[in-house]
């Protein structure tokens, strides 16, 4: 037989003789599924006439693409959250597979390699590294199943090698493998979430951005798991004769207001404050009365709140300021003969500026 004539079997009982052209018959290489005799075990082999050449420009743009693109939520960052600590060109557990399937397919391409035995030198170098990457999940997701913020680093380092396993596999145009670490870390991300604020977060001590820093990762990769409620923490501070209570995250929301003075037969003593998000603080006003059957008091005012980043993994500090004006509303002739006669003033208007108490821990309530 013509070496460039096959027969065919034709959608008829009969069948007919086919001489088909080089360039047809490589087309249907890649087009068309092979028969099952030679049905491709690898991945490298299904892509060969698509992978470009890993040393070539069209190669290391198309990783580069891809963690820019696929990994966008787990690039380095200075935030103190569950991202890669920087963009490795490889992997060393891999590198010995990734450097044969490489190799390897040079030398299919040579013509020095049979389709059969590079489909199977693809398979098993395949293989490992699925394998090293099985192995690199299941010591990633017990840590990410803790959910300590003492294991960040460990899990930062597994997550800086998983996505450098999907770049090279990108690099060869090993689609599947570089999904596969794609999807690893994503796993690793919403494991760790949800250990953290439904039981873990609520007994570690952590500065509040790194709650805030792992929402961000969540919203971009649209997991519908929101930690901020980590972020929040309990903030006391007294100002004489007012105390301004909080749980909040970094002093946005609902204050309590508290007049701290106990008297026979007094009335009210307790009054709320709503502070708003202002760039890097909060800022509201307050008021509360305070009185007895014959005298009323009401104090009121402006609050902001301001916050100092020490840098990541650092306790935030806080300042808490407004002013504070006292009035008599109620029984303001007989208080002001009994401060006349006692030589004192009623009421008045003054400023604060103290640093509140804040929790090391989160708090779920005030009380």
């Amino acid at each position: 037989m013509d070496p460039l004539t096959f027969d065919l079997p034709s959608l008829s009982p009969a069948r007919a003789s086919w001489r088909v052209a080089p360039a047809v018959l490589a087309l249907s290489i890649c087009v068309a599924a092979p028969p099952p005799a030679l049905a491709q075990r690898s991945q490298a082999m299904r892509l060969d006439c698509r992978a470009a050449e890993p040393d070539s420009p069209a190669a290391r743009k198309r990783a580069e693409e891809w963690v820019r693109d696929k990994l966008k939520a787990f690039m380095p960052s200075p935030e103190e959250a569950l991202r890669m600590l920087r963009v490795e060109n490889e992997a060393e557990q891999a590198k010995v597979a990734f450097y044969s399937i490489g190799t390897t397919r040079g030398k299919y391409r040579a013509g020095t390699l049979s389709r059969e035995d590079a489909d199977l030198t693809f398979s098993g170098d395949e293989q490992r590294i699925a394998d090293f990457l099985h192995e690199l999940e299941n010591e990633t997701s017990v840590l990410a199943a803790s959910a300590q913020v003492a294991d960040l680093e460990k899990i930062r380092a597994s997550l800086t090698t998983t996505g450098a396993v999907g770049r090279q596999a990108g690099l060869l145009g090993e689609d599947g493998l570089a999904e596969a670490a794609r999807k690893q870390m994503v796993q690793t991300l919403v494991t760790f979430s949800g250990a953290f604020v439904e039981a873990t977060c609520w007994d570690q001590v952590f500065d509040d951005e790194l709650p805030l820093s792992i929402h961000r990762q969540n919203e971009m990769l649209d997991t519908g798991i929101d930690v901020r409620s980590c972020a929040q923490r309990r903030f006391r501070a007294f100002v004489s004769p007012l105390t301004f209570a909080s749980c909040t995250i970094r002093g946005v929301g609902e204050w309590r207001v508290r007049w701290d003075m106990s008297g026979y037969r007094t009335t009210g003593g307790t009054g709320t404050a709503e502070l708003e998000q202002e760039r890097d603080g909060a800022k509201g006003g307050y008021q509360v009365e305070w009185g007895t059957s014959d005298v009323e008091y009401r104090a009121s005012g402006d609050l902001e709140l301001t916050r100092k980043d020490n840098g990541p993994g650092n306790k935030a500090t806080y300042t808490l300021a407004g002013e504070m004006d006292i009035k008599l509303t109620k029984g303001e002739e007989m208080v002001k003969l009994m401060a006349k006669l006692m030589n004192q003033k009623v009421g008045g208007k003054r400023s604060f500026r103290v640093e509140p108490e804040v929790s090391d821990k989160p708090c779920k309530a005030l009380d």
